[in-house]
């Protein structure tokens, strides 16, 4: 499969609503209805959720992670009400941890009503989900990987799988990802020990054929352009809005805006 030319991925976020090709990116303690307003007025083109716990086994294991978290406070039975209170206009992704392919088959069949995109954690390195087989664990076990691909894609709605680009399986995830159902890859593009990215964990990305959402140090017009040039056709910005620099989306919105 060849990359998609840019143009093929303009249609794919003007089809799927977005007024703009910045997003935010899921965040450590800062989640949910009430976040998610916020981040429309302040312009993002699709509001991003997570990362919550998909199956009994993430739950359990976010439970034992000693911080404040409030993506891992609501337990997998309650996650379609909580999202059912997302009121915005943009459309709606929602990160997940999952184990496996039967617990992302079962909670997806509840969220496809309620979001436009079921974004599958491979990116989470917290000790304790990552031993019952989430988060970078899936980055080991491709066949599994692909199995919840798979499960969520049964559903309406847009599947997405955000990875961590320094993971030593990387780019044997995405050769897995490459011929699964796949619809968005969003890569944390971090450059280890660095406040920057890798623009090589981009290209790999591209080159799988799906839209790419760039992640990480992104505060600038010149990265949204290394980023569009490496080949993602959208961003994504958490460490600014966590530091309280809310502006960034509006230094950024000429650069992004979907035309009508």
């Amino acid at each position: 499969m060849t990359s998609v030319c840019r143009s093929e991925a303009l249609r794919f976020w003007k089809r799927l609503g977005c007024p703009s090709l910045t997003f935010n990116a899921p965040m450590s303690g800062h989640t949910g209805p009430d976040l998610a307003p916020e981040l429309e007025r302040h312009g993002v083109g699709m509001v991003i959720l997570g990362g919550y716990p998909g199956d009994d086994a993430t739950y359990r294991a976010s439970k034992l992670v000693a911080r404040r978290r409030d993506e891992f406070a609501v337990p997998p039975d309650r996650l379609p009400e909580e999202l059912s209170r997302v009121d915005v206009e943009v459309p709606v992704a929602v990160n997940v941890r999952f184990t496996d392919s039967h617990g992302a088959e079962k909670l997806s069949g509840e969220l496809a009503d309620l979001v436009d995109i079921i974004e599958i954690n491979t990116h989470c390195r917290q000790p304790e989900v990552v031993r019952v087989g989430a988060g970078e664990a899936l980055l080991e076990d491709r066949t599994r990987l692909v199995e919840i691909v798979e499960a969520v894609a049964e559903h309406d709605v847009y599947v997405s799988v955000k990875l961590r680009g320094p993971h030593p399986a990387f780019e044997d995830a995405l050769e897995a990802l490459r011929d699964s159902s796949v619809d968005i890859l969003h890569v944390d593009a971090m450059k280890p020990g660095e406040p920057t990215y890798e623009l090589e964990y981009v290209r790999a990305a591209a080159r799988v054929g799906v839209p790419v959402i760039g992640n990480n140090s992104i505060r600038s017009p010149k990265d949204v352009r290394a980023m569009f040039e490496a080949g993602a056709s959208a961003v994504s910005i958490g460490r600014p809005i966590l530091e309280g620099d809310w502006d960034v989306f509006e230094r950024l919105a000429q650069y992004t805006a979907l035309e009508e």
